[in-house]
């Protein structure tokens, strides 16, 4: 089992609540289009990260998802539409192998 993480952070406090807003547009369109059992959240403490994660049976599920989402316009225009609340470089994806 691997789990798939994606982590940004808002450029300012101000932008948190509607960076979190637009994750969960986000997160609703992934779910419904790829039946990902994908959730959010944000750190309590810190810069308020915001970090996106599902779990996957293979590497090659999380490879083939990933090609499907860089097709899907939908997916792409809400990318865009939420580019001005991130601070530029600030995405981080992790795999992680799940052991226990």
């Amino acid at each position: 089992m691997y789990r798939f993480i994606r982590t940004v952070r808002p450029k300012t406090h101000a932008d948190l609540a509607p960076a979190l807003q637009w994750a969960g547009e986000v997160t609703a369109h992934v779910n419904k289009t790829y039946s990902l059992n994908l959730k959010y959240g944000t750190e309590l403490f810190g810069k308020g990260r915001i970090h996106w994660h599902f779990d996957a049976d293979s590497l090659d599920k999380i490879s083939a998802i990933n090609a499907k989402m860089m097709q899907d316009r939908d997916y792409m225009g809400l990318l865009v539409k939420g580019k001005a609340l991130w601070v530029e470089g600030s995405a981080k994806d992790t795999i992680v192998v799940i052991l226990g």
